[in-house]
């Protein structure tokens, strides 16, 4: 019965590989293209460009997105958008969600991926968080961004998550940056992503994700002293969507 089932999604992974090749030779053309055009200005193009080729790919996936809540990210802009970071789908989960007045925060590493690095380079502000001076440089950069009217993107888990945990530990970047811009956070839980393509692999298989907005989590006369208690509020809010909605770990989606 496993080996019909193999048999069965072979066709299916392969039309998938050529999905993700053309998205990757395009949107590398198509990004070179508007930063020559746009230079400074290219950032929103370039999103939208994401955004319509997630779309694109979750349709050519068969996979279905559900958006609740939505009116919560719109209502709060700029805002520093947490998001949960357990599937290798997250980036085009992350470019599907975010407006395009956004900046996301992305590890250096990911710069060293060919072509799909350059993509990363090209709208996101990238830290090595092994270094004091570029986690200091890319606070500067962000908040260059939000006095722009951009929100922040990122993953407060700092990594992805492979655990049987719904949520990794939170850094305290976020929230420390959410507290010296004194804008709102916007959560963001994005459920059964981990059924659809594991943490630890790239198969990817026809589904429902549903991506559930959490707040706003204001920050306006916060100071440093109240960063453990926001952490936690954000976090324990995550974990109890995910934990009674995402079929991964026992919930009903």
């Amino acid at each position: 019965m496993r080996v019909l089932k193999y048999l069965f999604f072979i066709p299916y992974w392969i039309w998938m590989s050529i999905v993700f090749i053309v998205f990757l030779v395009s949107s590398f053309i198509i990004s070179a293209l508007f930063l020559f055009i746009f230079r400074g200005k290219a950032q929103k193009p370039i999103i939208a460009l994401y955004k319509g080729w997630s779309a694109i790919f979750f349709f050519c996936a068969g996979i279905r997105i559900q958006e609740v809540n939505r009116e919560i990210l719109l209502n709060n802009l700029p805002c520093i958008i947490c998001g949960n970071h357990g599937s290798n789908l997250d980036m085009y989960l992350g470019a599907f969600s975010i407006t395009n007045n956004t900046k996301p925060l992305a590890k250096v590493q990911l710069k060293k991926m060919p072509l799909l690095g350059y993509l990363f380079a090209s709208v996101c502000v990238l830290v090595d968080r092994s270094s004091k001076e570029s986690r200091e440089k890319s606070s500067r950069l962000m908040m260059q961004e939000i006095q722009k009217g951009n929100s922040i993107f990122l993953y407060p888990e700092g990594t992805r998550n492979k655990s049987k945990e719904p949520l990794n530990q939170f850094f305290d970047g976020a929230f420390r940056f959410a507290i010296e811009s004194q804008r709102p956070i916007v959560a963001m839980c994005s459920i059964n992503a981990r059924n659809i393509t594991p943490s630890d692999g790239y198969s990817v298989k026809p589904g429902v994700i549903r991506i559930k907005y959490l707040g706003p989590y204001i920050t306006e006369g916060l100071s440093k002293d109240d960063l453990p208690s926001l952490k936690e509020k954000v976090r324990k809010d995550m974990y109890d969507v995910l934990k009674n909605e995402d079929p991964m770990f026992g919930g009903v989606l």
